[in-house]
């Protein structure tokens, strides 16, 4: 029976509905701005706890005021109208307006101060953004604020013999993100002092690696009995924002620009370990890695942060500049270990009610995209317009205002708590986001802005 096309809700995907939910979600985010001059905020979490809570700062790209600036940039993409081309100045222009310089690198806590400071949570989030403003609009404030920060992040380093950190915080949730950030701004600005503090930034990461017993290289990436969703000792994890995979994917994103070949050896070292802790498929065609590789083995996240939508960036990068095709098998079988569990429409232990960019179907569905412009297979594409319509049937729906949003389980160790953020990674905005990647790329292969750790990027052409 086919669907019923008669009944909007029920139609079959086109760019058009994909769109519509994206306005629709901009409406409801709106009611929760609030502006400053030529400056604008938006509650992250409307009528609970603001500011605060890890990740959740007004200012970071993770689930405020940025965040929101990437969604608007790619709304405005999509339907040339100005206001939401203003709204991602707004937000970029707020992050501006709360900068205190070298200031705004020193953390207040105790637990993961990288992760503070960092590209999600800290000022490099809003720097990356207002890089794309530059891009699209040439307004020089917006590329004096990146090349502000990017001088005083590298000021606010501290450096051993030839390395350079800020806490200690390797991993892409904590400072290691601010090396991809220095390699994005010598992308964008052509400086020679962002590539140089970028490679003694993976220099520091290259020594805190260990030697795997399953072979390749692994890093300890916290004491996670201080960490809400694990209570005990075990620190090493395989996957992207704290784990092997993105160690890895940060060295070889500078090995693209250095060719230092410790960097090389070393990504390829934490490739070898994935690899070997992976569980596969009687046919090896399907793998999942386990969340951590000291206990917990049978737990499997499924998305961006620590599943195979993150693990396999590595694999791609690795791929793309080697050219092996064992790295992209690899890839094709974390893509098919997601869909042999049935995500994005089956729930699992390690893909719980999480409906947002950084560990739901949001992050499952840009990546499905990705993986239909590298391979071309028509299955995976099916697979990104299934993940939107799973999107769109756990959207909330407002039909007095017309407005939608998601609802999410954000954190794990927290399943009773089901609250509508508006941010990025986190929230509505993310949900919607990737919405409107699959608009852009059914329209004519577009893509972008981009999200700052997404490598796949060089498959499009940007805009």
């Amino acid at each position: 029976m086919s669907k019923l096309g008669f009944i909007r809700r029920f139609e079959p995907l086109t760019p058009s509905r994909l769109i519509e939910k994206a306005v629709e979600t901009a409406e409801w985010i709106e009611q929760y701005a609030h502006e400053e001059g030529d400056a604008k905020y938006w509650d992250v979490l409307p009528g609970g706890e603001q500011e605060g809570s890890f990740l959740l700062r007004e200012t970071g790209i993770y689930g405020g005021a940025p965040g929101l600036a990437l969604f608007y940039l790619r709304l405005y993409q999509v339907t040339n109208e100005e206001k939401y081309l203003q709204n991602a100045k707004a937000g970029v222009n707020y992050a501006i307006s709360k900068y205190k310089g070298k200031e705004d690198y020193v953390a207040h806590t105790d637990f993961l101060p990288g992760a503070s400071i960092g590209f999600l949570n800290g000022p490099a989030g809003g720097a990356y953004v207002a890089s794309r403003l530059y891009e699209i609009t040439e307004e020089e404030k917006y590329k004096e604020y990146a090349l502000r920060v990017t001088d005083d992040l590298i000021a606010s380093a501290k450096e051993e013999d030839g390395k350079i950190f800020w806490y200690g915080d390797y991993g892409i949730i904590g400072e290691g993100s601010l090396i991809l950030y220095l390699v994005d701004a010598y992308e964008t600005y052509g400086e020679q002092r962002f590539i140089e503090a970028a490679n003694k930034g993976a220099k520091y990461i290259v020594s805190k690696r260990e030697e795997a017993p399953v072979g390749g290289y692994r890093w300890y990436a916290m004491d996670t009995e201080k960490f809400p969703t694990i209570g005990k000792a075990g620190g090493y994890f395989p996957g992207f924002e704290y784990g092997a995979a993105g160690s890895g994917y940060i060295l070889a994103t500078v090995y693209v620009h250095t060719k230092d070949e410790e960097l090389l050896e070393t990504a390829k070292g934490a490739a070898t370990y994935i690899q070997n802790v992976a569980v596969y498929s009687e046919d090896h065609e399907a793998a999942l890695v386990p969340y951590n590789d000291t206990y917990l083995q049978g737990l499997y996240y499924l998305g961006v942060c620590q599943g195979p939508v993150g693990t396999s960036r590595l694999f791609y990068k690795l791929y793309d500049i080697t050219v092996d095709e064992t790295y992209k098998k690899f890839i094709l079988a974390l893509t098919n270990g997601i869909l042999a569990t049935g995500a994005p429409a089956k729930h699992s232990e390690g893909y719980w009610r999480t409906n947002c960019y950084c560990c739901g179907a949001a992050g499952m569905l840009e990546h499905f995209i990705n993986i239909h412009k590298l391979t071309g297979n028509g299955d995976y594409l099916k697979a990104a317009k299934d993940a939107a319509e799973t999107l769109i049937g756990e959207s909330t729906h407002d039909f007095i205002k017309n407005h939608t949003n998601w609802y999410t389980q954000w954190n794990r160790h927290e399943p009773w708590k089901s609250e509508a953020y508006t941010g990025l990674y986190h929230g509505s905005a993310g949900c919607a986001s990737s919405l409107i990647a699959l608009a852009q790329y059914l329209l004519g292969g577009t893509y972008g802005p981009s999200y700052l750790e997404d490598p796949y990027r060089n498959l499009y052409a940007r805009i």
